[in-house]
C-alpha cells in the first residue's frame, strides 16, 4: 500500500514559490528603504541584481532604484492603502544594472508580524506590454494627426475654392463695372467730340471718374490677397494700416526686431487682421491690443480684447481657416474667450534658426 505524501515543510514550499512563480515575490519591512527581509530570484531578470544584494539592504534598497519621478507616489499610494488596511496595486518604473528603466508591476498588502509590520507582495515585470500600450497611443495620435491634416486640406482647398469665387464676384460687381461704365462714357464722348465739345469733355471727366473707382476697387482687391504694405515694411506697419481703418482703438506693439520669412508674416497678419476685424463687427470692445514678437524659437501675434468674450475656434470660417494655414508651417492658434471677460487669441509659428529664449 502506498504511503501517503507527507505535506512538504514550508521552507521548501516558499523556496519552490519564489523560483517558480513568474514574478519576484518579496517579505520588506515598512520602512523608506523597503528593506527586503525576503525577494525571489526573479528580481534579477528584471532589474540585473541578484536577490541577495536586496536582502537587508546588503548592497542596495530596493526604493533605490524607482525611477525619481515614479518614487514619491509609490510611497503614497502604499501608505494610503496600508492605512486604509487594504492591497495595493500600482505601475512605476525601476532602473535596471544596465542603467535602463523597466516598467513593473507591484502588488502587495501589509501583514503584522509579531515585533513589526511587514510588506508582502510580488513584483511582474511588465515593460513589453507598456511598450506595446506606448506604440498603440502613438499610433493613434499619429493617425488622429493624419485624420486633421486631411481635414484641414479640404478646408484650405474650399476657402481657396471659395476665395476664388469671391474674387470673380468682386471683380463683377466692382471695377468690372466701372471699366464697362468708363468704356460705353468714352465712346459716347468720343462721338460727341466733333458736334458738341462741351459734352464731350463732360462725359471724359465722368469716365475718369469711373476708372478712378475701377483703380480704388482693384487696390481693395489687391490688399485683400496680399496688402502691398505687408511686402514693402513688414509686419508691423501692415497691421498699423488694418489698426487705422478698424472703427475702434487699436494699439499695435511691435517688438520683432526684424523681419520674418514672407510665408511666416502673411500668416501672422491675417491672423491679427482676422482677429482684430471679428473683436471690431462682433465684441463690441472698447479697444483692442495687438503684440508681435519672439519666444521660444518662434514669431508670435497676440490680439487681446476687452468685449464681451464667448468666441470658438469652430464658429464660422474665418478662425478655423486660421487655424489651417498655420499648421501648415508648423504653428497653433489659442484661443481664450470666456464669456463676459473679453478674448485673447495668439498665433505662434516656429521661426527657423531661431535661438529660443530661456
Amino acid at each position: 500500500m502506498t504511503k501517503p505524501l507527507a505535506p512538504p515543510e514550508p521552507a521548501s514550499l516558499l523556496a519552490s514559490l519564489t523560483c517558480n512563480v513568474p514574478g519576484a515575490i518579496y517579505r520588506c519591512t515598512l520602512d523608506s528603504d523597503w528593506t527586503m527581509h525576503l525577494i525571489g530570484d526573479e528580481i534579477e531578470r528584471i532589474t540585473g541584481y541578484p536577490a541577495e544584494d536586496f536582502i537587508e539592504n546588503r548592497r542596495r534598497t530596493y526604493m533605490s532604484l524607482v525611477h525619481p519621478r515614479d518614487h514619491r507616489r509609490v510611497e503614497r499610494e502604499v501608505w494610503v492603502a496600508v492605512e486604509a488596511d487594504r492591497p495595493y496595486e500600482l505601475e512605476y518604473r525601476v532602473r535596471t544594472a544596465a542603467g535602463d528603466y523597466r516598467w513593473v508591476l507591484e502588488r502587495g498588502c501589509a501583514v503584522q508580524g509579531h515585533e513589526r509590520e511587514w510588506l508582502d507582495g510580488i513584483i511582474f515585470d511588465i515593460t513589453d506590454r507598456r511598450r506595446a500600450e506606448e506604440r498603440a497611443r502613438r499610433a493613434e495620435a499619429d493617425a488622429a494627426v493624419a485624420r486633421e491634416v486631411a481635414d484641414s486640406r479640404r478646408r484650405m482647398m474650399q476657402a481657396a475654392d471659395d476665395a476664388r469665387r469671391r474674387i470673380e464676384r468682386d471683380l463683377h460687381d466692382g471695377a468690372q463695372q466701372s471699366l464697362v461704365c468708363a468704356l460705353m462714357t468714352l465712346r459716347a464722348g468720343v462721338r460727341s467730340m466733333a458736334g458738341d465739345p462741351p459734352r464731350a469733355a463732360e462725359l471724359l471727366r465722368v469716365a475718369d471718374g469711373h476708372l478712378e473707382r475701377s483703380l480704388q476697387d482693384l487696390r481693395d482687391l489687391a490688399h485683400g490677397i496680399h496688402p502691398s504694405l505687408l511686402t514693402a515694411h513688414g509686419l508691423a506697419a501692415a497691421l498699423g494700416e488694418v489698426a487705422a481703418r478698424t472703427p475702434v482703438p487699436v494699439h499695435v506693439v511691435d517688438e520683432l526686431g526684424q523681419r520674418l520669412p514672407t510665408d511666416i508674416e502673411a500668416a501672422l497678419y491675417f491672423s491679427a487682421a482676422e482677429a482684430v476685424t471679428n473683436a471690431a463687427k462682433h465684441a463690441n470692445p472698447t479697444e483692442v491690443r495687438v503684440h508681435i514678437g519672439r519666444r521660444n524659437g518662434a514669431a508670435f501675434v497676440q490680439i487681446l480684447d476687452d468685449g464681451i468674450g464667448g468666441a470658438s475656434l469652430e464658429q464660422g470660417s474665418g478662425l478655423r481657416g486660421l487655424c489651417d494655414r498655420l499648421a501648415t508651417l508648423g504653428g497653433t492658434v489659442v484661443l481664450a474667450s470666456p464669456p463676459g471677460s473679453g478674448t485673447t487669441l495668439v498665433a505662434e509659428v516656429p521661426v527657423a534658426g531661431a535661438t529660443p529664449t530661456a
